[in-house]
This record gives C-alpha cells, structure tokens and sequence, in this order.
C-alpha cells in the first residue's frame, strides 16, 4: 500500500512539473512573440520616422536652396543693373574728357597765341627803349632825364644838332638794393626809333666810366626775348646783377659782336620811326 501510493504520488508530480514546464515555454513564447511584434512595430515606426525626417530634410534643403537661388539671382540683376549703370557713366565721363581736352587744348591753344601776342605787344611797346647797367644809384639826382641827356651828350659822339627827345627815363621797377648790391639799371624811353639805335651803337662803340666802374647799354629786352623761348625767363635781380660779373643781361641769352656788344637788333619786326 505504501509503495504503490508513494509511486503515485511521484507521478502525479512529475505530470505537474510537466505542465507547469509547458506553461513557463508558453509565456516564453507568448513573450518572444510580443517582443517580435513590438521590434516590427518599432522597426516600422523608425522607418516612418526616418522617412518623415528624409522628406522634411528635402523639402528644407530645397526650399533654402530655393531662396538662395533668388536671393543669388536678385543680386546678380542688381549687379548687373550696377554695372550698367556705370558703364553709361563711364562712357559718359569718357565723352565729358574728350570735349573738356578738345576745350583745354583750344583754350592753350588760344593762349600760347595771346601770350605770343602779348609779348610782341611788350616788345613793340619797348622798341624804343634802352637800358643802362652800372650807373650807382642817386647819381641821377633829381632828374633821371636831365642825367641821361647829359650822360649822352658828355661821353657819346653825336652828330651836331641831334635831338635826342628822351620822352621817359627811370630806374628799374624793383626794390632799391643794399648799398653794397649792383645798383637798379636805367631805363630810357626815346621818341625816335632810329635815335634810339645810333645812342646805343654809339654806347657800344665806347667806354664809358662812371667812378672808375664800366657801364653797359642794350636793348630793353623783354624776359621772352632774352630766353628765346627756352626755359624759364630770368628773374628780374639776374639781370640787374648781369654786369657785376662783366656781362651784359643781352649776352646771358643771345650772342653779339665786338667786344663792347653787339650790333643794334631790329629783330622785333620793327622800321625807322
């Protein structure tokens, strides 16, 4: 009885360990198939979300892009429109400095003639003049006139009877020097042409001395003449100076003959009065 009901007993343990080890795989594979189930559903809901993030990422990337490409496209229309714009400026300003230089290059061009004009004006107008280097100043006295004329008459061989009609005779029109500078020159103005030129051809053909020192004569030349054109003319205190060094301010520019000075010029398109 013992036996039998012991060996009952095991069995009935046994056919309980049984289900309940089925029962434990079931739940596991009630489990094992949940789990699947909610992996496909994340799987699925990842792909979902990968795609809804892929398209809005497109429709981003576009849409900026999109607004680039204006953005881009509206600059280069401006740009475009810039350059335009200052290539008719420049094309303007190009046209404004060709007529401006046409206008200078008459404008110089009418000067140059004006000037011309001018200094054949200012030499015409000195045609009649010399110029006396060396004379100390206030020697003159009162009368600059009176002191050429007597100048003239003293130490010159005139011809008898020559009417010298001196019409004007001053100093150089520049500040009166130290007492130890080259005194101003003398200016005199004839009324005759043809006087003037046998005055100064007489001068030329002596020595005068006024206290020991030379004088030189010449022509009153204007800064133009005695440049011939090239260069600057020389400065007023150049030409006063000139015959301190034994030079007459006619030899600094042109050449003459004789060792007293050069022939009388008539170079100035100027007649016998």
């Amino acid at each position: 009885m013992t036996e039998s009901t012991e060996q009952e007993e095991n069995e009935d343990n046994g056919e309980t360990k049984l289900g309940e080890a089925s029962t434990d795989q079931n739940a596991v594979l009630q489990a094992l198939t949940t789990l699947h189930t909610e992996l496909e559903d994340f799987k699925q809901g990842m792909r979902r979300d990968l795609d809804e993030f892929k398209n809005h990422v497109k429709k981003v990337l576009k849409d900026d892009l999109a607004e680039f490409k204006g953005e881009v496209m509206r600059e280069l229309q401006s740009q475009n429109a810039n350059i335009a714009e200052a290539q008719t400026r420049i094309a303007d300003m190009e046209t404004a400095c060709l007529e401006m230089k046409e206008t200078l290059l008459a404008v110089v061009k009418e000067n140059t003639e004006m000037r011309g004009k001018i200094v054949d004006l200012e030499s015409r107008s000195r045609r009649n003049n010399i110029r006396i280097y060396g004379v100390p100043e206030e020697k003159e006295g009162g009368s600059v006139i009176e002191f050429v004329n007597e100048l003239f008459k003293r130490h010159l061989a005139l011809p008898e009877g020559l009417e010298l009609r001196v019409q004007r005779a001053h100093r150089a029109l520049i500040p009166k020097p130290a007492a130890a500078s080259s005194p101003r020159s003398i200016i005199v103005n004839f009324l005759e042409f043809h006087v003037k030129e046998l005055v100064l051809r007489k001068a030329w053909q002596q020595k005068i001395e006024i206290n020991g020192k030379r004088l030189y004569f010449d022509n009153d030349w204007t800064h133009q003449d005695s440049s011939e054109g090239e260069g600057d003319p020389l400065p007023d205190a150049l030409y006063e100076d000139a015959f301190a060094v034994g030079l007459r301010p006619g030899d600094i520019q042109h050449s003459g003959g004789g060792s007293t000075g050069p022939e009388p010029t008539r170079n100035q398109g100027e007649g016998d009065d």
